[in-house]
């Protein structure tokens, strides 16, 4: 099942967005899109908290919104 999450951050930390999705998921297996000052990404399933604190440490991410 797909989730969608809302992570607010610059849009310059589209990257590390991408390549830590791709770490953890796998290619292809999430899209980013940037709509209204922050991403909204869709990916296989709920990040885990330690998956969430990774995800902060890798882009610098001001505000983490879990989807559903």
């Amino acid at each position: 099942m797909l989730v969608t999450i809302i992570v607010r951050t610059t849009y310059t930390e589209e990257r590390a967005l991408a390549d830590f999705f791709t770490q953890t998921f796998g290619v292809g297996t999430c899209t980013i899109l940037w709509k209204r000052g922050r991403f909204q990404c869709t990916i296989p399933r709920q990040l885990s908290a330690d998956e969430v604190d990774q995800l902060k440490r890798a882009a610098q991410v001001e505000h983490y919104e879990p989807g559903s």
